[in-house]
C-alpha cells in the first residue's frame, strides 16, 4: 500500500500569531540573557523549523526555500568579504590613514557632524553600499571625532544615517534594485518616488546634525592629541594626497555604472597596486592583510585601535550571523505564518491609504526585527504580502516599492541584534548608543505617512497624481 503524502496545512490565525510571538520571545529573551547573537538566532531558527514541521511542511520544501534565500543573498556575502579585504588593504596602503590625517588637519569641530552625514551619503550613493561607506569614509570621520570633545556616538549616528541614505537611493544598491524588481517598478521610477520621503527627511536631519555640531562649537580640537595622531600616522605611513584616489575610485566606478561587485573588485585591485607603490609592501604582505586585517604597533595607544582592523576574518562572525538569519527568514516565510498574520489580522484594519502605508511600514519593521535586520527578507516578504492590497486600493506600486525601503532598508542599522548594527559596532568599535542619533532613519517614515495623508507623492494604478484628491 502506497504511503499517503502529507498535505501542508495552512496555519490558522491563532497558530500564526502564537508561533510568531514565540519566535520573537525566544530571540529577544536569549539575547537579553546575554546569549551570543548567532546562537540566539539559531535557537529561534530551530523553533521556526518545528512550527513549519507541525504544519506538515516537508523537510525538502524547507531546504529548497533555504537554498533559494541564501542564493539571493550571495552577492551580499561577497560584498561583505570584499569590504573586509578593502579595509585591510586601505589600512596597510595608507588610504584610510591619509583620510584621517587630512581630516584631522582640515575639519573643524563645528562642521564635523553634518559633514559626516553628507560625505557618507555621497560615498554610499556612488558606491551603492552602506557597509563600504561605513568602513571607509565613516571610519575616517570617526577617527577625526576622537580628537574632539564631540560625542563619538553622535558622529557615528550621522555616519550611519548617511550610509543608509545612499543604500536606499543608489541605483547600484542591492536593496534599491530588489525593491524595484520585486514590485515590478522601473528602477528610476522607484528612485523618483523615494525623493518625496527621503529628501525632506534628509534636509531636516542635516539641520539637526548641524545644530548638534554647533552645540559643541565652543570646543576645539585637542591640539596635542591631534598632533600626536598626525605625527604617528606620518611616522608609520608615506602620507600623500594621491593615496585618497582609491577612495575616489569607489565613486568613479558608479559613475560608469559598473556593477557593485565588479566595482568593488576593481577598487581592491587598484588599492593593492597603490599600496605596493607608496608603502613599498609586497603583494604577499598585502594579501595577508586583506585576509587577516592590518596589524601595527605604533606605541601610541589612541592610534593603534584606529588602524588595527579590516580583513576577511573580521567579517567572519557577521557572515555567520547573516547565514543563520537568512535560514530563519526562509523558514518563517515558507511556513506561511507571516502571510496569515498579514492577511487575517493586519489587512483587516486597512480602511484607507493612510492605514495601508502605516500597516506596511509596521510590517516591514516587524520582519526586520524578527530576522535580525534582514533587509532583503523584509522587502521580499512585505511586497508579497501587500502587493494585491495596493492594487485593489488603486495605489501605484511605486508607492509600495518606496515604502519597502522607507522601513525595510532603513531599519536595518537600528535593530540592536541585527547584522547591520553588529557590522557598525565591529568596524567603528562602538556599542548601540549611536542608534538614538539616527534621526534621518526615524524621520523618513513620518514623511511616508504625510504623503499618504496629503496625496503628495502618491499615484493611482495608471500613474496619475493623487495630489489634493480625497482618500
Amino acid at each position: 500500500m502506497e504511503k499517503m503524502e502529507k498535505v501542508k496545512k495552512r496555519p490558522t490565525t491563532a497558530f500564526a500569531v502564537i508561533g510568531f510571538l514565540l519566535i520573537i520571545a525566544v530571540l529577544v529573551l536569549l539575547i537579553n540573557l546575554g546569549v551570543n547573537t548567532t546562537v540566539s538566532l539559531f535557537v529561534a531558527t530551530v523553533v521556526a523549523a518545528v512550527l513549519a514541521l507541525c504544519l506538515n511542511m516537508s523537510w525538502n520544501d524547507i531546504e529548497e526555500k533555504i537554498k533559494s534565500v541564501i542564493a539571493d543573498g550571495t552577492p551580499t556575502f561577497i560584498i561583505v568579504i570584499m569590504v573586509g579585504m578593502l579595509v585591510g588593504v586601505w589600512m596597510a596602503g595608507g588610504t584610510v590613514p591619509a583620510l584621517m590625517y587630512y581630516g584631522v588637519k582640515l575639519i573643524s569641530p563645528t562642521i564635523l557632524v553634518p559633514l559626516a552625514f553628507l560625505l557618507c551619503s555621497i560615498t554610499s550613493i556612488f558606491t551603492g553600499t552602506s557597509f563600504g561607506s561605513v568602513a571607509t569614509m565613516g571610519l575616517a570621520m570617526v577617527g577625526v571625532a576622537t580628537t574632539t570633545s564631540i560625542p563619538v556616538p553622535l558622529v557615528i549616528g550621522a555616519v550611519v544615517c548617511g550610509a543608509w541614505l545612499g543604500d536606499k537611493m543608489s541605483p547600484m544598491s542591492d536593496t534599491t534594485n530588489m525593491a524595484s524588481g520585486v514590485s515590478k517598478v522601473p528602477l528610476y521610477d522607484h528612485i523618483g518616488s523615494m525623493m518625496y520621503t527621503t529628501l525632506p527627511a534628509a534636509l531636516i536631519a542635516l539641520v539637526l546634525f548641524t545644530i548638534a555640531g554647533l552645540t559643541y562649537s565652543g570646543t576645539s580640537i585637542d591640539t596635542a592629541k591631534a598632533d600626536l595622531i598626525c605625527k604617528t600616522l606620518a611616522a608609520n605611513f608615506n602620507i600623500n594626497p594621491i593615496l585618497i584616489l582609491p577612495a575616489i575610485l569607489v565613486l568613479l566606478v558608479s559613475v560608469f555604472k559598473l556593477p557593485a561587485l565588479l566595482g568593488m573588485g576593481l577598487t581592491v585591485v587598484v588599492s593593492t597596486v597603490f599600496s605596493m607603490l607608496f608603502q613599498h609592501l609586497s603583494f604577499v604582505e598585502l594579501m595577508n592583510y586583506a585576509f587577516t586585517g592590518f596589524k601595527i604597533k605604533t606605541g601610541v595607544a589612541i592610534v593603534d585601535p584606529m588602524l588595527n582592523r579590516g580583513g576577511v576574518t573580521s567579517m567572519t562572525e557577521l557572515l555567520v550571523i547573516f547565514l543563520v538569519a537568512s535560514v530563519l527568514g526562509a523558514i518563517i516565510t515558507a511556513s506561511g505564518i507571516l502571510d496569515v498574520i498579514a492577511k487575517n489580522v493586519l489587512l483587516k484594519i486597512i480602511k484607507n491609504r493612510i492605514m495601508l502605508i502605516v500597516v506596511s511600514l509596521v510590517y516591514c519593521y516587524i520582519v526586520n526585527f524578527l530576522t535580525a535586520g534582514g533587509q532583503i527578507v523584509s522587502i521580499i516578504v512585505t511586497e508579497q504580502t501587500f502587493e494585491e492590497t495596493f492594487d485593489s486600493m488603486n495605489i501605484h506600486r511605486r508607492v509600495l516599492s518606496r515604502t519597502l525601503e522607507d522601513a525595510g532598508t532603513l531599519s536595518a542599522p537600528i535593530v540592536p541584534w541585527g547584522v547591520a548594527t553588529l557590522y557598525v559596532m565591529s568596524v567603528l568599535s562602538c556599542d548601540t548608543s549611536y542608534i538614538k542619533y539616527c534621526w534621518f532613519i526615524f524621520i523618513v517614515p513620518v514623511f511616508s505617512i504625510l504623503c499618504a495623508a496629503t496625496g503628495i507623492g502618491m499615484w493611482d494604478k495608471e500613474g496619475k497624481k493623487l495630489w489634493g484628491k480625497k482618500d
